[in-house]
């Protein structure tokens, strides 16, 4: 997992989820008290064709989760990268909206156990709101 800054106030997360840890939830970036994250940009990349779950979401960490960002499986084929501006098999639900005070983000499947695919990609860019 790596963070960073890049261009002045937008910060980014990157590195690998195991499809374990995307089931149980995998914390991608940890939650700073009193502030909100809003995802801006970014993408998703399996290591083979996902299957059985709905979704892999960009999700907060509250007790129930605020999804940013939803990333059909039908769209997450071996080694293609699906931009989350992209058209089709992406649910862009509070995407460039505030997400829950105090929280981090994850990356979470929903729906049935993810299959077929060993791990998942991620580059996340966010702001951090107040």
């Amino acid at each position: 997992m790596a963070f960073g800054t890049a261009r002045g106030k937008i910060h980014y997360a990157q590195g690998t989820v195991t499809t374990a840890q995307a089931i149980a939830g995998a914390l991608i970036v940890p939650g700073r008290a009193g502030k909100r994250m809003q995802i801006v940009g970014g993408h998703l990349t399996a290591a083979g064709a996902a299957a059985g779950a709905t979704s892999v979401d960009i999700k907060d960490t509250a007790s129930d989760p605020i999804v940013a960002v939803a990333c059909a499986v039908a769209g997450l084929t071996d080694g293609t990268q699906l931009d989350f501006d992209a058209g089709t098999n992406v649910a862009r639900t509070t995407y460039r909206k505030p997400l829950t005070a105090g929280k981090g983000l994850q990356v979470k499947t929903t729906g049935e156990a993810l299959t077929t695919t060993t791990a998942v990609d991620y580059y996340i860019e966010y702001v951090v709101a107040t």
